[in-house]
C-alpha cells in the first residue's frame, strides 16, 4: 500500500526500509537493542513488522515506523532466521536452525498458541515463506537439501524439490518458488507444480545473497488473481 521495501541489515545492527520509487535513499526505523537481526516479514494487514535475533535469541515485533516494539519470544529458541506470515489469517511461522535440534514453529501474530509445526527429518531450515493463494507454508533447507510444503496444522507435508544446493532465503510468488544460493552466488527458480529447476540469475559479482522478496502490485487476499513476477534481491 506504501510502496515500502524493509530489510535488516546484520553488520549495521539496524531494520530499515525505503521507497520503492527510482533514487529514494533508505531509512533507518530500529537502530538499538539488536544484535543479529535476520529474518524480517510484514504483516500488510495489521501494518506491523516482526523479525528475528539470533545473537539475542528473541522474535519481536513492531509498527512500520518502528514504534511500539515489543518482545514476543526469548525463551526456547537457538538460532531463529527466516519468519514468515499469514496476514489474512493473523499467523505467523519462524524457522530456528539449532543444530542440536531444528524445528519450525507457528503462533498467532499475538503471540498465543505457540507451537512446533516440524521438527523431523530437518537439519537446516534457513528459508521460509508463506504462499497466501495456495495457503502452504514452505521451506528451504540447506542440511537436507530440499525444498518442502505442508498446511498450516502441520499435515499434507511434501517435497517439492529435492535436490538443491545452499539456500539461504526463499519466496513463493505466482507459479514459482526463488531461492537465493549460497553454491551457485545466484538466484535459482523452482516450479511449484513439477519442482524443476526452471531457471537462475547470476550476479555479475559474485558473492553471497541472503534476503529475498518479491514485490506484489497488490496485498494478496482471498482471491487468486494473474501476476508478473518482479524478483528483488537484496545483497548484504
Amino acid at each position: 500500500r506504501a510502496k515500502m521495501v524493509y530489510w535488516t541489515d546484520v553488520a549495521g545492527r539496524t531494520v530499515n526500509r525505503a521507497s520503492l520509487e527510482p533514487g529514494a535513499e533508505p531509512e533507518t526505523i530500529i537502530n538499538s537493542g539488536l544484535m543479529s537481526p535476520e529474518g524480517l516479514t510484514i504483516d500488510y494487514f495489521r501494518r506491523t513488522m516482526f523479525w528475528t535475533d539470533s545473537g539475542l535469541d528473541k522474535i519481536e515485533r513492531a509498527r512500520l515506523d518502528g514504534s511500539e516494539r515489543r518482545v514476543l519470544f526469548d525463551a526456547d529458541l537457538v538460532n531463529p532466521r527466516a519468519i514468515a506470515v499469514d496476514a489474512i489469517r493473523g499467523n505467523l511461522y519462524w524457522t530456528d536452525w539449532n543444530r542440536e535440534a531444528p524445528k519450525i514453529e507457528t503462533s498467532t501474530v499475538d503471540g498465543a498458541n505457540r507451537r512446533i509445526l516440524v521438527n523431523k527429518d530437518i537439519g537446516l531450515p534457513n528459508g521460509l515463506t508463506f504462499d497466501p493463494f495456495s495457503k502452504l507454508i514452505c521451506w528451504a533447507d540447506a542440511g537436507t537439501k530440499k525444498l518442502e510444503c505442508t498446511l498450516p496444522d502441520g499435515t499434507g507435508r511434501r517435497v517439492i524439490q529435492n535436490n538443491l544446493n545452499y539456500p539461504f532465503s526463499i519466496v513463493s510468488y505466482a507459479n514459482h518458488f526463488y531461492h537465493t544460493d549460497w553454491r551457485r552466488d545466484g538466484v535459482i527458480a523452482v516450479n511449484k507444480d513439477n519442482g524443476f529447476l526452471t531457471d537462475e540469475y547470476l550476479p555479475e559479482q559474485r558473492s553471497h545473497l541472503y534476503g529475498i522478496t518479491a514485490v506484489y502490485p497488490y496485498c494478496p487476499g482471498g482471491k487468486v488473481h494473474l501476476v508478473q513476477y518482479i524478483p528483488a534481491v537484496v545483497n548484504m
